[in-house]
């Protein structure tokens, strides 16, 4: 299972290649997030609900079968687009930089803003509508039933309240959304940076600090929490509006609600990832069109389009603590 920037290595369009290493550093979420190839415009895929058990046997006794149980959900394959559009003059009249290269850049931190915000709200707010995948908190809610639109911890198990409607983070909580994934650690802990100065104060007021890994390939340092890296998107939310008996709808969030007392909530993601956990999904490889005459305009075009989706192919993989004060 390969992260977006391998599966470009061999790829022989340089602008493609620098393309993708410049939307990767955008995003911390791609640098880790592996990507699983699949063909078809919808793709129907079972979520292994509950684990199968053995028992134990005496003398004459029937064997009892179980398998455990799955549920077909699915998601479909999604077009996301951006065109870079650089005036031939600009160029023409430019001895020091290289006009197409800048809007390129502009144009790849685009496209990585906008793939990690919907891998978080993709189909699940106001301002988000079908012609994006699912993300993370619509995948989540699914886990209880395909037709579930909010977050409900009293019949979702992967969904931890952390208060019946608000309350500070306690170290406790964290534990217990550690415990949601199982068949190993999750591999990252997805928050907002608000979170992560809360969670921060905690280990430092426990006396164990904020322990940094080893540089990644990009050379960046991530801190950890029990070892997991702790992995900050700016598109992760912290004006939710309280929950209600521990459940936390998620339908009717606006994006653009004003922080304020009863919309200060935070939510952190528990992520296993791997080709049968939490990955993306895409259509090949991501496309590169470069068009040096325009009808109306005198500009170069570059066109870069990405076929591209989200799964989750186990319950156990993808966890969440909701109702987290971040004013507290």
């Amino acid at each position: 299972m390969k992260t977006l920037a391998q599966y470009e290595y061999l790829d022989r369009d340089a602008i493609l290649s620098g393309v993708v290493e410049w939307i990767v550093k955008e995003s911390p979420i791609l640098q880790m997030l592996p990507f699983k190839s699949i063909q078809g415009n919808s793709y129907k895929y079972n979520v292994e609900t509950a684990l199968p058990t053995a028992s134990w046997l005496t003398v004459g006794d029937t064997i009892t079968e179980s398998s455990g149980t799955s549920e077909q959900r699915s998601t479909d394959i999604y077009t996301m687009i951006q065109n870079c559009r650089t005036d031939k003059s600009a160029i023409a009249l430019n001895s020091t930089q290289n006009p197409e290269t800048i809007d390129i850049q502009a144009g790849a931190k685009a496209m990585a803003h906008e793939f990690e915000k919907n891998f978080i709200m993709g189909q699940t707010t106001t301002t988000s509508n079908s012609k994006q995948f699912k993300g993370l908190m619509r995948v989540l809610a699914e886990l209880e039933s395909a037709t579930t639109t909010d977050l409900d911890a009293g019949n979702n198990t992967q969904v931890i309240a952390n208060s019946a409607t608000s309350a500070a983070l306690t170290m406790a909580k964290m534990d217990e959304l550690i415990d949601a994934v199982k068949g190993g650690k999750p591999d990252m802990l997805l928050m907002s940076r608000l979170s992560r100065r809360k969670l921060s104060a905690l280990q430092r007021a426990s006396g164990s600090g904020v322990v940094m890994t080893d540089p990644n390939e990009y050379g960046l340092r991530m801190p950890t929490y029990d070892g997991i890296p702790i992995v900050v998107s700016d598109w992760m939310p912290d004006n939710l509006q309280d929950g209600s008996g521990s459940v936390l709808t998620i339908a009717s969030y606006d994006q653009s609600a004003t922080y304020a007392s009863g919309y200060d909530n935070g939510i952190i993601f528990a992520i296993k990832l791997g080709e049968q956990d939490v990955t993306g999904l895409n259509a090949g490889e991501m496309k590169h069109e470069r068009e040096e005459f325009s009808e109306t305009y005198n500009a170069i075009t570059n066109r870069f389009v990405w076929y591209c989706g989200l799964a989750c192919f186990k319950k156990y993989s993808l966890a969440a603590l909701i109702n987290i004060d971040v004013d507290a």
